[in-house]
């Protein structure tokens, strides 16, 4: 085999052919087979060595150059560079997205970033959590007397995971406004830039959007606003409302990040006609000077839990489990209506292990959506009780059992150990007493190989808190 560039791209030679030209080309230089000894204790089986591998840097080198042409293998700046001649341009990062609960006594107005949603010093109605993030209201909205559930954005881009229950306190102070509160988790998890592998992804879709299909043209198109991290689309053609809900002759978009006014006003410049579907609702003054009402839906996160064995195969160093748990956190991707299946994470936990200097795979990979838990209560002060699964389950585990909170002087216990309810996701309502009881029956989810999505909205996304390493 020789080094050539063929119809069907660049060829190099093997580390293993380099060594085995040069051993004939010497042997045939210095008078035949028996003159040159090449074992790999003998100066000429070193040189052999030496040179193959110079050789074979030389090869990798050059082929990553040529490869760095292709569109679909670039990466870092020489992707950058190649990606400009679409017109793209990495997306600098995201923010934290982060539903919150907010209860009013009357009407109230209160002031979004609408077209400011990139600004990170924008003006904005403000909240904060416990440790100090402030985060700002995307759209503005006016609520009504009651608890509403608005979308907010962090202040600055990043990885901000916010815990349930502590986005508490209010930095704009409006009349009305009785109590904040995030009684969830975060729609979606901002990052510090786009990723290769994710900017090679937009990139594909980009090339739709002068396609024919008026869908494509506006998926391209929502995925250039800044802000979005992902989204998708259904369209029902038919005369009658179809398999997942959808009204005949009507569009479904699915957006994760971004602003409503943005997204609202790709689908109405893409629309053709169609009508529209989803909980988000954003009208449009057209040309007629008629107002249309466009709606889309944001994700629906769904907690997936993994666990798994691990079978170290190198003696390289103790393998830290919160740091595998943690790679795999932050590197395992599923994107909105993607089926959750094992060997994406079997492949993450190697690379986990390498990161963390060892060596090994996951044995028995499985995953879940999490068990189910209810709340019943017991005494004479509190009236009623509430839970949130997946917040239970992070803190208690997998395990199906019944968990009593039992009020004693002043604090909560579990098992005598005081405790805060909202880290378990516990609320209540009433004032407790003494020997007051919250009882939490849990029951694990049903463990598999293989997730698929409920609806298109649906978006799996785990956390270290979700990852269970049985054995090492």
């Amino acid at each position: 085999m020789e080094d050539e560039l063929t119809i069907d791209g660049l060829v190099t030679k093997d580390n293993l052919t380099l060594v085995e030209d040069l051993k004939t080309d010497l042997q045939n230089t210095y008078g035949g087979e028996e003159t040159l000894n090449f074992n790999s204790n003998t100066p000429d089986g070193q040189l052999v060595e030496i040179l193959a591998q110079l050789g074979t840097v030389v090869r990798q080198m050059i082929t990553e150059v040529y490869n760095s042409c292709d569109p679909d293998k670039c990466s870092g700046s020489v992707q950058d560079i190649r990606y400009q001649i679409n017109y793209l341009e990495r997306k600098a990062g995201a923010f934290t997205l982060q539903n919150v609960a907010i209860t009013a006594n009357k009407t109230v107005t209160l002031q979004g970033l609408d077209n400011a949603y990139n600004d990170e010093n924008a003006s904005a109605y403000t909240i904060s959590d416990d440790n100090g993030i402030l985060w700002y209201l995307v759209d503005t909205t006016t609520i009504y007397a009651g608890t509403s559930s608005l979308e907010f954005r962090a202040q600055n881009k990043g990885y901000i995971v916010p815990t349930i229950g502590t986005i508490v306190n209010q930095v704009t102070i409006v009349d009305g406004i009785t109590n904040v509160i995030n009684n969830v988790g975060a729609t979606t998890i901002g990052y510090e830039q786009e990723s290769d592998s994710d900017f090679r992804i937009r990139r594909n879709q980009s090339t739709t959007i002068k396609g024919q299909s008026n869908e494509d043209a506006m998926l391209a198109q929502i995925l250039e606003i800044d802000g979005v991290v992902a989204a998708i689309y259904h369209t029902n053609r038919t005369n009658s409302t179809d398999s997942t809900g959808t009204s005949a002759h009507t569009v479904w978009v699915v957006v994760e990040g971004g602003a409503n006014q943005d997204i609202a006003e790709t689908i109405y410049t893409n629309l053709g006609g169609s009508g529209t579907r989803g909980s988000v609702t954003v009208p449009i003054t057209t040309s007629a000077l008629q107002t249309l009402n466009i709606n889309f839906d944001r994700e629906i996160i769904v907690p997936l839990y993994i666990k798994f064995d691990i079978k170290a195969i190198t003696d390289l160093g103790e393998i830290n489990q919160d740091d595998v748990k943690k790679y795999i956190a932050d590197n395992l991707t599923y994107n909105i209506n993607e089926a959750a299946e094992t060997s994406k994470i079997t492949q993450i936990c190697a690379d986990a292990m390498l990161s963390d200097g060892g060596n090994g795979y996951a044995l028995d990979v499985q995953i879940s959506s999490g068990g189910t838990a209810t709340a019943s209560i017991s005494g004479t002060g509190i009236t009623a009780a509430s839970v949130v699964s997946s917040t239970f389950q992070d803190q208690a585990g997998d395990i199906t059992a019944t968990y009593t909170f039992t009020y004693t002087s002043g604090e909560w216990q579990l098992n005598g150990d005081p405790v805060d309810l909202a880290d378990y996701g516990i609320s209540y309502t009433g004032t407790p007493d003494d020997n007051d009881e919250i009882l939490i029956s849990f029951t694990a989810g049903t463990w598999t190989d293989y997730l698929a999505p409920n609806t298109i909205a649906d978006k799996f996304t785990t956390d270290e808190n979700k990852i269970y390493i049985t054995a090492i």
